[in-house]
Protein backbone atom coordinates (compact mmCIF):
# COMPACT_ATOMS: atom_id res chain seq x y z
CA UNK A 1 0.00 0.00 0.00
CA UNK A 2 1.58 3.34 -0.90
CA UNK A 3 1.51 5.62 1.71
CA UNK A 4 -0.15 9.22 2.45
CA UNK A 5 3.15 11.80 1.24
CA UNK A 6 0.52 13.89 4.12
CA UNK A 7 1.23 11.24 6.55
CA UNK A 8 5.18 11.56 6.50
CA UNK A 9 7.66 13.48 8.47
CA UNK A 10 8.54 16.68 7.57
CA UNK A 11 11.54 18.72 8.16
CA UNK A 12 10.79 21.04 11.61
CA UNK A 13 12.84 23.46 13.47
CA UNK A 14 13.59 22.30 17.15
CA UNK A 15 15.23 25.27 19.25
CA UNK A 16 15.95 26.13 22.84
CA UNK A 17 17.33 29.27 24.78
CA UNK A 18 20.88 28.80 26.58
CA UNK A 19 23.19 30.32 28.28
CA UNK A 20 26.23 30.58 26.79
CA UNK A 21 29.39 29.80 28.86
CA UNK A 22 31.99 32.39 30.16
CA UNK A 23 34.96 30.61 29.46
CA UNK A 24 35.09 27.40 27.29
CA UNK A 25 31.83 24.60 28.32
CA UNK A 26 29.14 22.87 26.52
CA UNK A 27 25.26 23.41 27.52
CA UNK A 28 22.35 21.03 26.08
CA UNK A 29 20.15 22.17 23.67
CA UNK A 30 17.10 20.95 22.59
CA UNK A 31 16.22 17.14 22.69
CA UNK A 32 15.17 15.09 19.26
CA UNK A 33 14.71 11.55 18.98
CA UNK A 34 16.70 8.59 17.50
CA UNK A 35 16.70 8.54 13.55
CA UNK A 36 16.37 12.08 13.31
CA UNK A 37 17.95 13.39 10.54
CA UNK A 38 20.14 16.97 11.42
CA UNK A 39 19.98 19.31 8.02
CA UNK A 40 21.17 22.49 9.44
CA UNK A 41 22.35 24.25 12.67
CA UNK A 42 23.56 27.00 14.01
CA UNK A 43 23.18 30.02 16.69
CA UNK A 44 20.96 33.00 17.13
CA UNK A 45 22.57 35.56 20.24
CA UNK A 46 19.69 37.32 22.00
CA UNK A 47 22.13 39.27 23.87
CA UNK A 48 24.92 41.19 22.36
CA UNK A 49 28.40 39.52 22.64
CA UNK A 50 31.21 41.35 24.04
CA UNK A 51 34.08 39.19 23.84
CA UNK A 52 36.52 39.57 21.21
CA UNK A 53 37.42 36.27 20.99
CA UNK A 54 34.37 33.80 21.19
CA UNK A 55 33.33 30.59 18.82
CA UNK A 56 30.36 28.41 18.84
CA UNK A 57 30.30 24.70 17.95
CA UNK A 58 27.11 23.11 17.15
CA UNK A 59 27.27 19.12 17.87
CA UNK A 60 24.95 16.37 19.29
CA UNK A 61 28.47 14.99 20.66
CA UNK A 62 29.27 12.98 18.06
CA UNK A 63 28.42 14.52 14.84
CA UNK A 64 30.32 17.90 14.57
CA UNK A 65 26.76 19.67 12.58
CA UNK A 66 27.92 23.68 13.11
CA UNK A 67 31.92 23.75 12.97
CA UNK A 68 33.20 26.38 15.27
CA UNK A 69 32.03 29.90 14.42
CA UNK A 70 32.93 33.12 15.60
CA UNK A 71 30.48 35.04 17.12
CA UNK A 72 33.10 38.10 17.87
CA UNK A 73 31.78 41.00 19.03
CA UNK A 74 28.23 39.97 17.74
CA UNK A 75 24.73 41.96 18.52
CA UNK A 76 21.80 40.85 19.57
CA UNK A 77 19.83 39.16 16.74
CA UNK A 78 22.94 38.14 15.17
CA UNK A 79 23.11 34.22 13.80
CA UNK A 80 25.55 32.08 13.21
CA UNK A 81 25.24 28.56 10.78
CA UNK A 82 28.56 28.03 9.60
CA UNK A 83 30.37 25.25 7.85
CA UNK A 84 28.01 22.49 8.22
CA UNK A 85 27.32 18.69 8.46
CA UNK A 86 24.30 16.82 8.22
CA UNK A 87 24.21 13.66 9.98
CA UNK A 88 21.88 11.24 11.60
CA UNK A 89 21.08 10.92 15.30
CA UNK A 90 20.93 7.18 16.29
CA UNK A 91 19.56 7.58 19.81
CA UNK A 92 17.49 10.25 21.55
CA UNK A 93 19.85 12.73 21.86
CA UNK A 94 20.43 16.79 22.14
CA UNK A 95 21.55 19.22 20.29
CA UNK A 96 24.22 21.11 22.68
CA UNK A 97 26.42 24.39 21.68
CA UNK A 98 29.58 24.65 23.08
CA UNK A 99 31.33 27.85 23.44
CA UNK A 100 34.89 28.99 23.29
CA UNK A 101 36.46 32.07 25.01
CA UNK A 102 39.63 33.11 23.68
CA UNK A 103 38.74 36.68 25.68
CA UNK A 104 36.22 35.41 28.68
CA UNK A 105 32.74 37.86 28.10
CA UNK A 106 31.95 40.49 30.66
CA UNK A 107 28.21 39.33 30.87
CA UNK A 108 26.46 36.18 30.60
CA UNK A 109 25.40 36.21 27.24
CA UNK A 110 21.79 34.36 26.03
CA UNK A 111 21.69 32.96 22.66
CA UNK A 112 19.02 30.60 21.12
CA UNK A 113 20.42 26.92 19.50
CA UNK A 114 18.27 26.08 16.80
CA UNK A 115 18.55 22.90 14.44
CA UNK A 116 16.17 22.13 10.89
CA UNK A 117 15.31 18.28 11.43
CA UNK A 118 13.33 15.42 9.38
CA UNK A 119 12.05 12.23 11.74
CA UNK A 120 13.71 9.75 8.80
CA UNK A 121 12.08 6.95 10.74
CA UNK A 122 9.71 4.83 8.61
CA UNK A 123 5.85 6.35 8.53
CA UNK A 124 4.21 3.68 10.29
CA UNK A 125 0.64 5.21 9.14
CA UNK A 126 -1.10 4.23 5.97
CA UNK A 127 -3.90 5.54 4.15
CA UNK A 128 -7.07 4.37 5.81
CA UNK A 129 -8.53 1.67 2.67
CA UNK A 130 -11.97 0.82 4.78
CA UNK A 131 -12.59 4.40 4.77
CA UNK A 132 -11.29 5.07 1.27
CA UNK A 133 -13.24 2.13 -0.26
CA UNK A 134 -17.05 3.48 1.64
CA UNK A 135 -16.38 7.26 0.31
CA UNK A 136 -15.76 5.78 -3.27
Amino acid sequence: MAKSTSLLSKAVMVEKEVELPTSTGTVTGPTVAAGTLVLAAGVELIDAMDSADYDVTVTDGTTTFMAATAVDSGSAGDFAFGTQTQGIIASEDTIDVTGTAGAAPAATVTARVWAIVVDVNEATKGADEVDRDYLA
